[in-house]
């Protein structure tokens, strides 16, 4: 496997992949078309992470987000046709839904409140006309992602109500009855190695939300679910502020579970025990450190980005803090807590250590 990434986040997500034989990084921008040749050479695969993501981080610069995400997907798809690559797994979101008021399918009518929905929605359409024989496009649409990872996100709701609980004690809670999707980080890995294993022509021009049913719910519901958990080892209350979020939708996740048996593997209540686990453990830092913002790091690489310079991100490597033990000497780092070494990982681990900030060939 190959991983084209600019590392906006430094290697330490990656650290635990470098000596196995079948893992390659390049390091570029998926915007570099030079880089994306080199990295798709030979490829029979290419999933595609790349991008910024959330409605925050996408706000804070229109020209740069459309760079990001739709520009970029222009560009990969283009490369990727152009070298012969015969399979394309893009990462859309569940954003695209916004608001609506019933169980949203893959063929419900698509409702984006947010820049970030709708360069989704656009990059989603970039593939509609293709109907190359060659080219097997797949788009899945994720659930908002909680859980452990190798960087894991505290700007994500439900990993930042269980960091507020362990270190605070206190849950900020806006919009308690708008509803959201879930799914695990390592499920979203297992569904893009679902699809990559199925039948090409089962998966041509398909559309799949990847999440489960039973992680359906809402904001309130969430808080008091991490209230409930944290509060075994401390007191936790849940304080309610004003919301300007206007996102208010479900998801029927059938279609990927009729088509491909997929169900969740981690729901909630797992992956509130894991977070909090890790907290216990030191493997993180301070919560509100950039390093786990989407929007903080955005803010820090828009300069570069703006100067119009070769080097659009810049690599973030200093210690958010604590730092984990993994047999390199004083630890890698929050971004990579220990994990089983990676000769012993099976394909969707070796997938979470990208998701999010890069290309994965195959």
């Amino acid at each position: 496997m190959r991983v084209l990434d600019r590392l906006l986040f430094g290697k330490a997500p990656l650290q635990d992949f470098f000596g196995n034989p079948r893992f390659e990084l390049v390091e570029g921008d998926a915007t570099d078309i030079l880089k994306l040749i080199e990295a798709m050479q030979g490829a029979s695969a290419v999933v595609h992470l790349a991008g910024l993501v959330g409605d925050p981080a996408c706000a804070v610069d229109e020209s740069f987000t459309r760079h990001a995400n739709v520009f970029a997907t222009r560009l990969i798809k283009k490369a990727a046709q152009s070298l012969g690559v015969r399979r394309f797994v893009f990462a859309s979101s569940c954003s695209v839904y916004g608001i609506n008021p019933a169980e949203a399918s893959e063929t419900s009518e698509l409702n984006p409140v947010s820049l970030y929905a709708r360069t989704k929605v656009e990059s989603e359409r970039e593939f509609l006309p293709d109907a190359d024989e060659d080219f097997c496009v797949t788009t899945l649409r994720f659930a908002t992602v909680f859980g452990h990872s190798r960087r894991p996100r505290f700007d994500l709701v439900a990993n930042l109500f269980t960091a507020q609980a362990v270190n605070d004690g206190r849950i900020t809670l806006m919009g308690p009855s708008q509803w959201r999707p879930f799914v695990h980080v390592r499920d979203l890995a297992r569904a893009i190695v679902a699809v990559l294993d199925a039948d090409p022509e089962r998966m041509r021009g398909q559309v799949f939300n990847v999440g489960d049913r039973r992680l359906n719910m809402t904001i309130g519901q969430l808080a008091r679910l991490v209230q409930e958990t944290v509060s075994r080892a401390r007191r936790v209350e849940v304080v309610e502020l004003p919301s300007k979020d206007l996102r208010n939708y479900a998801v029927s996740f059938e279609k990927i579970r009729r088509e491909l048996g997929f169900e969740a593997e981690t729901l909630m209540e797992t992956g509130i025990d894991e977070i909090v686990a890790e907290f216990n453990k030191g493997t993180y830092g301070h919560y509100k450190d950039p390093i786990y913002s989407n929007l903080a790091m955005t803010k820090r690489a828009l300069p570069a980005f703006r100067r119009g310079t070769a080097h659009l991100y810049e690599p973030v490597v200093e210690a958010a803090g604590p730092r984990s033990r993994d047999g390199l000497g004083n630890g890698a780092g929050p971004a990579a807590p220990h994990v089983e070494h990676v000769l012993d990982a099976g394909p969707e681990d070796r997938l979470v250590a990208g998701l999010g900030s890069a290309v994965v060939l195959l």
